[in-house]
């Protein structure tokens, strides 16, 4: 389990040639249900404006140092991705920055990162700063009820789990 702050920089490499495509600049996930879409990719060093992008089905594996894909046709314009990917990349979409609230009316705080599940490739928590909560708690995946366009609503804590939310599988 790795957060998205912690993906950000891993090195995107095509295994064919050995070739160093980029860095991961930014985690994609499904606001929807918690599914990792891919990545944006930087090249042409740091303070390069060059934005690609490699969505997860075209990533051969992702390790502890690098995204490995199969060819550099994996890396592609952001323009080229699939809507959902689009989507889901910043602006209203995003999940960092995002208002929590319990389903009791609570603020919890806002979503300052996310926990990726390496084998479900989903995220497996929240990370909070500010609010009930101090910098750094965690919000499991299983307690999110729904994610609106304002805010993220989570089941109370203790709350008997009644229903799967989006981020279940």
């Amino acid at each position: 389990m790795r957060t998205s702050k912690e993906l950000a920089g891993l090195a995107v490499i095509d295994v064919r040639d050995g070739k160093k495509l980029g860095v991961v600049a930014e985690t994609v996930v499904s606001p929807d249900d918690g599914r990792l879409l891919g990545f944006v990719v930087k090249s042409g060093g740091m303070l390069s404006r060059d934005e690609s992008a490699v969505e997860i089905d075209d990533v051969r594996s992702l390790g502890s140092d690098a995204v490995t894909v199969e060819g550099d046709e994996m890396v592609r314009r952001l323009e080229a991705t699939r809507p959902e990917f689009q989507e889901a990349r910043g602006g209203e979409r995003a999940l960092i920055g995002r208002k929590i609230v319990t389903q009791g009316g609570s603020v919890v705080g806002q979503i300052a990162d996310f926990v990726i599940n390496d084998e479900t490739r989903r995220i497996g928590s929240l990370l909070i700063r500010g609010g009930m909560f101090e910098s750094g708690d965690a919000i499991p995946a299983a307690r999110i009820v729904s994610v609106g366009p304002d805010v993220v609503v989570v089941s109370d804590e203790g709350a008997p789990d009644e229903t799967i939310g989006p981020f279940e599988s």
